[in-house]
């Protein structure tokens, strides 16, 4: 009979432990509500589980501290004979998301953490995400360059890069994200994770990646977890939601690449052939790039007079949900000009029951891999007004036995490839197979 051996489990990440800010921090909160049941996978390969999660540290009077999730974080670790780990990040606690000189802070705080804990256990994973993290296999595999034993395996999971969001080749900050790729294709313990195939074909065309490096952890999410929402009157309250109209809803940041804009100005085009309202519920102003688009959004609003309301305001996740949830609720929109992957068509798929809202999408990045147009709901170029008007228009209008049909196939492909706890697995199982 095999020994069971033990695994440490690390992950790291500057937001979706101790904060909520932006979508890495629910892709991150979702990953660390899976590991209990990736512990039961990993039990049937002889694998017992201990597990970490590793966080700057920030000041609790701060706006965007959640002490709520800290603690549901430490419970989940502590379950699994770990703890949450605390670093230092550049900052004075108060900030998140800065420059590089930040970023290799937050790396060397991390990597020295993996260092004080790795020799405790038989084998380590670290996970890291995202820029801030870049630095944390250099600055370990430096330090640990004449140890004979079995080192720390580190994966980075970028879930966006430069490249994406800005649009422009800022070298320093794609040295410091090519930086964690060269490692990964230098060292036979390092790896990238990619998110989705458009990540794979990212990395690999515009960072150079070797196929051995990565290795796939496809996002997702705890189909596990049982789904509670509030009473919806008290959410159509609180939001002052129209209950007496249909709704095309849409959420996000105030940051220009979510596309709301252009959302607006079809909606307007749109509006004319049918009686449904534009709800949209912008949730945070927490980057750089949201400078001065927030209050752009409104005078357009004006400007076309828009049927419908802006509401600006942090949501919980199950307030967000008892608005999809909504009957009058009859499409979700994610307009996004760029979208690695997208993780509000999977919420839709699973949240959702007896209400079906049609999902929107821009047709682009990742976003293309969670519909197939036509079938599980539509792909439009957002930035064609008049073909965007004409699927708001086609989506607002589709019958209740369509709109069922279309969330049933939609919630086939999110339980045979989107279930995080079996990805994770599977990722982990991949790379000790290496």
């Amino acid at each position: 009979m095999n020994q069971t051996k033990q695994i440490a489990i690390y992950l790291f990440s500057y937001d979706g432990i101790t904060s909520w800010c932006c979508g890495v921090g629910t892709v991150i909160r979702h990953f660390i509500h899976s590991m209990p049941v990736v512990a039961e996978y990993l039990q049937e390969h002889g694998l017992e589980t201990v597990f970490y999660a590793g966080t700057p540290f920030y000041h609790p009077e701060c706006s965007w501290y959640r002490p709520e999730m800290l603690q549901e974080t430490k419970e989940i670790c502590r379950s699994l004979s770990g703890d949450v780990l605390y670093q230092l990040n550049g900052t004075e606690g108060d900030d998140q998301y800065v420059d590089l000189e930040q970023w290799k802070a937050t790396s060397i705080g991390a990597a020295n953490l993996a260092i004080n804990y790795f020799q405790k256990h038989e084998l380590n994973i670290v996970f890291t995400n995202d820029p801030p993290y870049c630095g944390v296999s250099s600055f370990l595999f430096r330090q640990l360059a004449k140890f004979k034993g079995n080192k720390p395996i580190v994966v980075w999971i970028p879930h966006s890069t430069g490249l994406i969001h800005e649009k422009n080749t800022n070298e320093i900050r794609y040295n410091w994200e090519r930086q964690a790729v060269i490692d990964a294709n230098t060292h036979k313990e390092c790896f990238v994770a990619h998110i989705n195939n458009f990540m794979k074909n990212h990395l690999l065309t515009d960072y150079h990646a070797s196929l051995e490096s990565l290795v796939p952890l496809t996002n997702g999410l705890p189909l596990f977890e049982e789904l509670t929402s509030p009473n919806p009157q008290e959410v159509i309250e609180k939001y002052g939601l129209p209950c007496d109209r249909d709704i095309v809803f849409a959420t996000g940041r105030a940051a220009k690449y979510k596309g709301f804009e252009y959302l607006v100005k079809a909606f307007a085009e749109s509006q004319t052939d049918h009686s449904a309202e534009l709800v949209l519920l912008v949730t945070s102003f927490a980057t750089s790039q949201t400078k001065g688009s927030y209050q752009e959004i409104i005078q357009l609003f004006a400007d076309l007079q828009v049927r419908g309301k802006v509401i600006h305001q942090f949501i919980p996740q199950e307030e967000l949900r008892a608005i999809f949830r909504l009957p009058n609720v009859k499409s979700v929109v994610v307009p996004s000009l760029a979208e690695p992957f997208g993780m509000i068509p999977l919420e839709v798929r699973h949240w959702c029951n007896d209400n079906s809202p049609v999902l929107v999408c821009s047709k682009v990045d990742g976003l293309q891999e969670l519909i197939e147009h036509g079938e599980d709901g539509f792909l439009v170029d957002v930035q064609n007004t008049s073909q965007f008007a004409q699927i708001l228009t086609r989506a607002v209008n589709m019958s209740r036995e369509e709109r069922k049909s279309f969330w049933l196939k939609g919630k086939e492909k999110l339980q045979r490839k989107y279930s995080l706890p079996r990805n994770i697995a599977d990722c982990i199982l991949q790379i000790l197979s290496k």
